[in-house]
C-alpha cells in the first residue's frame, strides 16, 4: 500500500510525542497529579435535568466541544467512532444528506416518509421527525450526548434504541468567538466563524455562527470519467438570542438555523450480479462477466468502492432545511416551567443510478418535502426526597414524497436508451402525535435511589399515495412471477392487480391510529464516592404506519414495533478520578420487528416495510479513559452485541408462510465495535503542542437477512436446495466486511494572540470500505454498495477571542 509522506509523518508524530513526553511528565509529584490530572465533571441532560455523567443511572456517552474538535467529528455520522454500540450510515437509496442511526440493533430501515427511526435525534431539545438534511456539518456544537437503551418515557416514541442529543453553543453575555479556515486534499475548502455579541450586558446577548465548505469528488464515474460525490457547496448558519432579565425569574432563548448543500451524486459501486436473475433475463448477455469486462473493463472493478457507473450523466443531491425554536424557562417558586416550541422545514432531492452497472437498469429521482411543528411543556420540582417532572407533548408533520423510477430504461426491447421515467410514486402524508408523561426520582436512603416513569402516546397518520406504472407511453417489459410480462402505459400501482384504476387518478388513501405506553423503572446505589451501581428496565414503541409503494396484498400497513429491555451497569472512578470505567450489560426484546423488503411487486421495483418476527439481543458496552501522567489522556471503548430472531416467529405476508428464523443474523448488528485513542499535551515556552491519534473498528454487518421460501409443499428436493443456496449467496453478498480506520491530529496553540494551527488526517492509511449496501441479489439480480470516505488530510487555522 502506498502511503503519502504527509500521512506517515502525521501518524508518526501523533504516536511518538506521547512517548517523548513521558519521562518528563513522570517527575511530577503525586500531589500535582491529583490536583491537575483528574477528569472534570461532565454535565448531561439524559433525564431532562442537569446531572453529573458519573451519577446518571443509564448508559450515556458525552462529548464536549473540545472532544468534538480533537476527535474530528466533522459530519453528524462521524459520532459512530466515539460511542460504543452506535452505528450511522448515509447515502443508500436516498440523498447523501440523509443519515440514519442504529443503537443495539434498533435502526431506521428506510428514509421514506412513513418509516420512522428507532433512535431519536434532538437539537437543543427539538425532535427531528425525518432524517432529511440531517447528515450535515457539526456547526458550533457545545456537546453531543448518546443515550443507549429505551428512552420512551422522557423522549417519547421512536426512541426504542436510544437518543442522540446535540446542544449548540449558547450566548453567555461575554464577547467571544472564533474564525477558522481549512484546506485539504480533494480540493477541500472550508471557512467557519462564530461570535457571541452582548446587546445588553448579560441580560441580552446574541450568538451567530456560519460555515461554507466545498470539496472535490471521492470517486470516478467510469463511463464519463467525471468525479462522483463532489461537495459543490455546503452552507450552514445559526443565530441564537438569549434574554435573561435580572428583574424576572425567566430565561427566553430564540433561535433560527439554515442549511443548504449541493453535491454531485452518491458513489455507488456494484459488487455482485446474478447471471440468472431478473436483470440478466431482461438484458440478455449484458450481465455476463465477459460483457462487463469488455465494457470499459468494468467487471475488474467489482469490489472497488472508488469507481461507479452512472448511466445518468450527472447524479446530484440537493438538500435544504431551516427551523425556528423558542425555549422559555420560568421559575414559579419551587416549581420550574419549561416550554419548547419549534418549527422546521426540510427539502431534499436526488438522482441516483442504483444498479451501478453499464446497463441502464435501475435509477431513481427522489424528492422529499417535510415540515413539522412541535410543542413540549414541562413542570418539575422537588418535595423532600422526591424529584419529579411531568409534561405534555404535541407533534405534527406533513409533507410529500416523489419517486420516479427509471427502471429498465435501456432495455433492448425498447430500442435502447430511454430516459423517460418508467414509474412514479407520489405521496402526501400527515402525522400527528400527542403524549403525556411523568417521572419521579426518590432517595430511599442517602445511597439508594429509585426512578419510575410512564408515558402514553396517541398517534394518527394519514397518507394519499398515487402510484403509476409505465408513464413512458409505450408498452414496457418487466420481470414478474418468474417471467417477463408487458405492462401497458399509465396503469396504477395498487395491490397486486395490474391495470386496476381506482378513482382520482390512482389515488390510494390510507389512515391509521395507534396508541401505546412507554415506561421505565430503575434502582441505583452509590456504593461510595467513586462507584455507582444501577439496574434499569424500560419499554417503548416504534411507530406503526403504512406503505405508499407497491406491496403484496395484506402488506399495506405495518404495526408498531414494541421493545422492552433490561440493563445493569457500573460507573466508577479510580486513582483520584484519573481513571474512569463505565460498564453496561443489556438484554433487548423486540416484538414485531419492522424490516424493509426489496423486490418486484406486480412488475414494479419496490421497497416496503413489514413486521417480520421477534428479535432478542444482548451484549455489553465498556468505556474507559485514563490520565496516566501529566498531559496524557487515553481512551477506549468496546461493544459486543449478539442478536437473533426467535424460533418460528415470522409470517411472511407475501406467502402467508411461517418461517423459522431462529439464529438468523439481524441487520445492522455487528458483533464488535471498538475504539481507542491517545492525546498528549506538551507545554513549551512558546506554546502548547497537542498530538492525538485514534482508531475505530467495526466488525462485519449484515444489511438484511433473506429467508428461503420453502412454504410450497409441491417444491421438489432440487428446488428446495436451489432456494436455500440462493438465500445463502444473497446473505453472503448482503454482509459488509469489517474495517478499521486511523485518524490523527497534530496541533500547535499559542495564547496571545489565541491562534491554533492543526495538521489533520482522517482515514490516514486510506482504508477502502463501504458504508452502506443495497442487496437485491435474488429479487432484482444485483448487489451494490456506497463507498466510505478515502484518506483525507489538510490543515486548519483558528483564531479565538
Amino acid at each position: 500500500m502506498k502511503i503519502s509522506s504527509f500521512r506517515l509523518a502525521l501518524a508518526c508524530s501523533a504516536s511518538v510525542l506521547p512517548i517523548l513526553a513521558a519521562p518528563a511528565m513522570a517527575q511530577d509529584t503525586q500531589e500535582e497529579q491529583a490536583s491537575s490530572q483528574g477528569f472534570e465533571t461532565i454535565v448531561v441532560t439524559a433525564r431532562k435535568v442537569e446531572e453529573d455523567l458519573q451519577s446518571t443511572p443509564l448508559a450515556v456517552t458525552a462529548l464536549s466541544a473540545e472532544g468534538i474538535e480533537t476527535q474530528q467529528i466533522v459530519m453528524v455520522q462521524d459520532i459512530q467512532r466515539v460511542a460504543p454500540g452506535l452505528l450511522t450510515r448515509g447515502a443508500g437509496t436516498g440523498p447523501s444528506a440523509i443519515v440514519t442511526f442504529a443503537i443495539r440493533g434498533n435502526a431506521q430501515n428506510s428514509p421514506n416518509s412513513v418509516s420512522d427511526s428507532a433512535v431519536g435525534i434532538y437539537v437543543d431539545g427539538v425532535y427531528l421527525g425525518r432524517p432529511i438534511s440531517s447528515n450535515v456539518g457539526v456547526l458550533d456544537v457545545a456537546n453531543i450526548q448518546v443515550l443507549r437503551g429505551t428512552q420512551g418515557t422522557l423522549f417519547g416514541r421512536n426512541t426504542t434504541g436510544g437518543a442522540v442529543q446535540f446542544t449548540t453553543t449558547q450566548p453567555d453575555g461575554e464577547f467571544s468567538g472564533y474564525v477558522k479556515g481549512t484546506v485539504g486534499n480533494y480540493k477541500a475548502r472550508q471557512i467557519e466563524a462564530a461570535a457571541t455579541i452582548p446587546l445588553a450586558g448579560e441580560e441580552l446577548s446574541l450568538r451567530v455562527a456560519g460555515r461554507y465548505a466545498e470539496r472535490g469528488g471521492f470517486g470516478i464515474n467510469v463511463p464519463t470519467g467525471r468525479p462522483i460525490g463532489d461537495l459543490e457547496s455546503d452552507v450552514a448558519t445559526r443565530a441564537t438570542l438569549r434574554w435573561a432579565p435580572t428583574s424576572l425569574p425567566l430565561t427566553l432563548t430564540l433561535s433560527a438555523d439554515y442549511v443548504k448543500s449541493n453535491d454531485n451524486g452518491t458513489l455507488n459501486a456494484l459488487i455482485a450480479v446474478k447471471p440468472t436473475g431478473p436483470l440478466a433475463t431482461l438484458f440478455p448477455g449484458q450481465f455476463s462477466p465477459n460483457f462487463l469486462q469488455n465494457r470499459q473493463n468494468y467487471y475488474n472493478n467489482f469490489g472497488n468502492p472508488r469507481t461507479g457507473n452512472a448511466n445518468i450523466d450527472t447524479p446530484l443531491n440537493r438538500n435544504k432545511a431551516y427551523g425556528f425554536a423558542g425555549t422559555l424557562d420560568v421559575e414559579l417558586g419551587e416549581i420550574n416551567l419549561k416550554s419548547i416550541t419549534a418549527y422546521r422545514k426540510a427539502d431534499s432531492a436526488n438522482t441516483l443510478d442504483l444498479d451501478g452497472t453499464p446497463a441502464g437498469a435501475i435509477a431513481f429521482n427522489s424528492a422529499y418535502l417535510q415540515d413539522q411543528f412541535s410543542q413540549e411543556l414541562q413542570l418539575s420540582g422537588a418535595i423532600g426526597n422526591l424529584d419529579w417532572i411531568v409534561g405534555a407533548y404535541y407533534f405534527r408533520e406533513e409533507g410529500n414524497e416523489r419517486s420516479d423510477s427509471f427502471a429498465l430504461y435501456s432495455v433492448p426491447a425498447l430500442g435502447g436508451l430511454n430516459l423517460a421515467p418508467s414509474g412514479r410514486n407520489l405521496t402526501d402524508f400527515v402525522s400527528k402525535s400527542t403524549a403525556l408523561f411523568a417521572q419521579v426520582n426518590y432517595d430511599i436512603t442517602d445511597k439508594l435511589r429509585a426512578t419510575a416513569g410512564f408515558r402514553y402516546t396517541w398517534d394518527k397518520r394519514s397518507a394519499v399515495g398515487r402510484g403509476v406504472n409505465n408513464i413512458r407511453g409505450v408498452p414496457e417489459p418487466v420481470f414478474a412471477g418468474g417471467r417477463v410480462i408487458v405492462i401497458q402505459p399509465n396503469t396504477c400501482r395498487v395491490g397486486t392487480t395490474a391495470g386496476t384504476t381506482p378513482p382520482a387518478a390512482c389515488a390510494f388513501p390510507q389512515e391509521a391510529s395507534f396508541s401505546y405506553p412507554a415506561w421505565t423503572f430503575s434502582l441505583d446505589y452509590q456504593a461510595n464516592d467513586d462507584i455507582l451501581l444501577y439496574a434499569r428496565t424500560g419499554g417503548a414503541s416504534l411507530s406503526g404506519g403504512f406503505n405508499t409503494r407497491p406491496t403484496p396484498v395484506g402488506a399495506e400497513a405495518f404495526s408498531p414495533e414494541d421493545v422492552r429491555d433490561i440493563e445493569a451497569g457500573m460507573k466508577a472512578e479510580f486513582l483520584d478520578n484519573r481513571l474512569q470505567t463505565n460498564l453496561a450489560v443489556f438484554h433487548v426484546w423486540r416484538n414485531g420487528a419492522q424490516n424493509i423488503v426489496n423486490g418486484i411487486v406486480n412488475g414494479s421495483i419496490s421497497q416496503f416495510a413489514q413486521n417480520s418476527g421477534n428479535i432478542r439481543a444482548y451484549g455489553l458496552e465498556l468505556e474507559t479513559k485514563a490520565r496516566p501522567w501529566q498531559g496524557m489522556e487515553l481512551m477506549a471503548s468496546v461493544s459486543r452485541l449478539k442478536a437473533s430472531y426467535q424460533n418460528g416467529s415470522f409470517i411472511d405476508i407475501g406467502t402467508n408462510g411461517l418461517f423459522d428464523r431462529s439464529d438468523e443474523v439481524v441487520a445492522q448488528t455487528p458483533k464488535w465495535t471498538f475504539t481507542a485513542g491517545a492525546t498528549q499535551e506538551i507545554e513549551t515556552g512558546i506554546g502548547k503542542f497537542v498530538a492525538h491519534l485514534d482508531y475505530a473498528y467495526i466488525s462485519a454487518r449484515n444489511f438484511g437477512q433473506e429467508t428461503a421460501d420453502l412454504t410450497n409443499p409441491a417444491l421438489t428436493a432440487a428446488q428446495r436446495t436451489t432456494r436455500l443456496a440462493d438465500a445463502a449467496i444473497a446473505n453472503a453478498f448482503g454482509t459488509l466486511p469489517g474495517y478499521g480506520i486511523f485518524n490523527g491530529r497534530l496541533t500547535f496553540e499559542i495564547e496571545d494572540p489565541n491562534i491554533e494551527i492543526a495538521l489533520w488526517g482522517r482515514n490516514i492509511f486510506g482504508t477502502r470500505y463501504a458504508q452502506n449496501l443495497f442487496n437485491s441479489y435474488n429479487q432484482l439480480g444485483f448487489t451494490a454498495t456506497n463507498a466510505g470516505e478515502p484518506g483525507t488530510y489538510g490543515m486548519t487555522a483558528t483564531f479565538r477571542w
